[in-house]
């Protein structure tokens, strides 16, 4: 037959499962109750919040300029960083120091300071603000009067600590940096001093290296000089000697005959001799040479010429010595100057090795403070920087204080115990579904399909009272039409019976089916072939060894019992040889199999039966299980294999099975009910679990106490 017929089961049905499980609803909803009471206790009392809000900015909050190190390069540095910021909010120094600020009394008399911080930890929620720059830093609990100091006090200490910390290794670095500033101006001192020292021995006041060591300048001088005085020196001696050789001077100074036709006495003498010239000359005109007063104005004539004569030789005389004079003191002072210059720059270049040696060290020294006081200059301003810098806002900063609650917050007593109720409720409808689900054993006789691949040819309900009774008894003759059917359409009649586990009901369906036969006027006969586990209705029966002759009464018999041997049928193999001659004399024989999934004689006895009538009990075989004997019976390979859900069992307060018991006992079809009338149903179900459960209770109790009563 086809395999791809799908199974019912039972799936996701709420109202069925609470109809079968009722003490399991109840016993669920009680328990999730009382298991919620104490937190509805604990919980529903009123509880407070209150919170601040700090800004973690993704730049620096410069005071007076940036910093490089401070700069983030990503958001996702920036993200890292905020979640750092939110841990350091909770680190122990910081919440100690937030506790002891906040001057109430949160640490317990005996409490240690660890465990203190630890529970205040525990009460302090800190969250980044989704899409913005905030952090919030909260406190959920019922003592309002602590929470707002709590959180201030803490936020503020964190705020303290983030802007002396946010500079990293700030105190340390200042301090590496002061003594480093401290090691470098007593360096520029002790320098300074040694330039002083070179100073002071040099004469010097500055030294640059630009404007070069001022004694080379010197001696370029003195050498300059030297050159020009030696220069004055061959002028002067060449002047003083051409002097002394033509006894006149160059062409560029006045000559002595220049210097005597100049002179203001000399010319003065000689403008009056000239007028007593002239005098004479008037006078001697018209007298002849032999006249006396001729003669004697020749004489004076003489002596005029004489007297201009010595006056202009002695004139020339002075002139010419003074010439002289001049001539050789300038050849003296030239060779002087000359020779002082020799001697100062003989002794200036004694010196100038030692003052070179000295310049270039006073040179060194000066590039060597320059350095040095730009070093200080940078260690200043990373001073000036730390100085400024960390008092200002850095990343983080203050935006809203925490503030005392005063509204109360939570669901509260009611809205817990309602919430709870409604778990519990919700508990008692889906824990019996959940064990609907988890339940692998086979509840309908639609179950069996997806094993077998094929629908059972009868299922038969759970009797427990009267009309279930007869209700069974009208299933037993359906599942016998379905044999005669059978037996019709093959030919076969004998059918072997065989539940999948002991207990399973194949005994009792072999008796009634043999039962319904005869009340249907069909000769029918019961075989007992399960040696494993025997029925007590065949103890009465007439015992048969296998092989042997049939007892000569066999057509007024109703049932047979197979002799074994212990758990075991003897001659076991000519079990279907005998079968057949019971099939003689009746129109079915019907042959009570071992379990299928236990004995080993159940395959042994099935091969002789050429129709095979498998049993699953309801509620007790696994969909494993049943699978198993499906593969079971298709390695036997009979000619006829049949199924039958036994023992189904009606839910209470309506379902299928009921609704069809219902109508074949009143006789009548029965109105579907709605979906009012299901819950009325379901919930009179569940008011039964209930009483049935307090009497449960009841009993034990009463037992209890009776006991304890009869004790005293």
């Amino acid at each position: 037959m086809s395999t791809n017929l799908s199974a019912a089961g039972i799936g996701i049905k709420p109202l069925v499962s609470l109809r079968q499980h009722p003490k399991l609803a109840v016993i669920s909803c009680l328990l999730v109750l009382i298991a919620s009471l104490p937190l509805v206790w604990i919980k529903g009392k009123p509880n407070y919040s209150s919170e601040a809000v700090v800004q973690v900015a993704p730049r620096y909050m410069k005071t007076l300029k940036d910093d490089n190190e401070l700069d983030f390069q990503s958001n996702s540095q920036y993200r890292q960083f905020v979640q750092q910021q939110m841990s350091t909010l909770l680190r122990y120094d910081i919440l100690a120091d937030g506790m002891k600020r906040a001057k109430v009394p949160f640490r317990l008399a005996a409490e240690s300071e660890q465990y203190a911080v630890d529970r205040l930890r525990n009460l302090l929620q800190v969250a980044a603000v989704p899409d913005t720059y905030m952090v919030r830093i909260s406190m959920y609990g019922q003592n309002k009067a602590q929470m707002a100091p709590l959180i201030n006090s803490v936020v503020n200490v964190y705020l303290e600590r983030a802007r002396t910390e946010q500079v990293f290794g700030r105190d340390d670095r200042i301090s590496k940096l002061q003594n480093r500033q401290a090691e470098l101006l007593k360096l520029i001192d002790e320098k300074s001093e040694r330039r002083n020292q070179i100073a002071g021995e040099l004469g010097i006041a500055t030294f640059s290296a630009e404007a070069g060591n001022p004694y080379d300048k010197a001696i370029e001088r003195l050498r300059e000089a030297l050159a020009e005085a030696k220069i004055k020196r061959f002028d002067a001696e060449a002047h003083e000697k051409a002097f002394h050789q033509h006894g006149d001077t160059d062409p560029s100074v006045r000559s002595i005959m220049e210097s005597v036709s100049v002179d203001p006495g000399l010319n003065s003498l000689k403008a009056s001799l000239n007028n007593r010239r002239a005098t004479l000359v008037s006078g001697m005109a018209g007298l002849t040479a032999k006249h006396p007063g001729y003669e004697q104005s020749q004489i004076e004539l003489g002596d005029i010429d004489n007297e201009l004569n010595r006056q202009t030789d002695k004139l020339t005389n002075s002139v010419r010595r003074n010439l002289e004079s001049r001539f050789a003191t300038a050849s003296t002072q030239a060779k002087q100057l000359e020779a002082q210059l020799q001697s100062e720059l003989a002794e200036q270049e004694k010196s100038r090795g030692h003052y070179a040696t000295l310049f270039k060290e006073a040179n060194e020294i000066s590039g060597q403070i320059t350095q040095t006081r730009k070093e200080v200059e940078t260690i200043q301003d990373r001073l000036n920087f730390f100085a400024g810098e960390t008092s200002s806002l850095g990343f983080v900063r203050l935006v809203s204080a925490a503030l005392p609650p005063e509204i109360p917050q939570g669901p509260g007593y009611k809205k817990l115990l309602l919430m709870a109720i409604l778990a519990a409720l919700g508990a008692g409808i889906f824990i019996p579904i959940l064990r609907d689900l988890l339940d692998r054993t086979i509840h309908a006789p639609n179950d069996v399909i997806s094993s077998f691949g094929f629908a059972p040819v009868g299922w038969l309900i759970q009797s427990k009272d009267h009309d279930s009774a007869l209700f069974l008894d009208n299933q037993l003759r359906r599942l016998a039409s379905a044999l005669i059917r059978e037996q019709d359409r093959t030919g076969i009649r004998i059918f072997g019976i065989s539940s999948l586990q002991p207990g399973g009901g194949a005994s009792s369906l072999t008796q009634q089916l043999m039962n319904t036969f005869q009340n249907m006027g069909i000769a029918a006969l019961a075989v007992d072939a399960n040696a494993f586990s025997r029925d007590s209705f065949f103890d009465q029966s007439t015992e048969y060894t296998i092989g042997e002759d049939l007892p000569s009464q066999l057509a007024q018999l109703n049932s047979l019992r197979l002799k074994a041997n212990g758990r075991h049928l003897q001659a076991i193999d000519k079990l279907g040889v005998s079968l057949e001659k019971m099939a003689e004399t009746f129109r079915f024989v019907l042959v009570d199999v071992p379990p299928l999934l236990v004995s080993g004689d159940a395959e042994l006895t099935l091969r002789a039966t050429p129709a095979i009538l498998a049993v699953v009990e309801a509620e007790a075989q696994s969909r494993g299980e049943v699978t198993r004997a499906a593969r079971l019976l298709q390695g036997i390979d009979p000619a006829s294999i049949g199924v039958v859900v036994n023992q189904v069992r009606p839910l209470d307060g309506g379902g299928y099975v009921r609704d069809l018991m219902t109508e074949f006992i009143e006789g009548r079809k029965t109105a579907k009910a709605g979906k009012l009338t299901e819950l009325w149903l379901t919930a009179q179900v569940i008011g039964k679990a209930c009483r049935s459960l307090m009497q449960e209770l009841y009993h034990p109790l009463r037992f209890s106490r009776r006991s304890s009563h009869d004790t005293l």
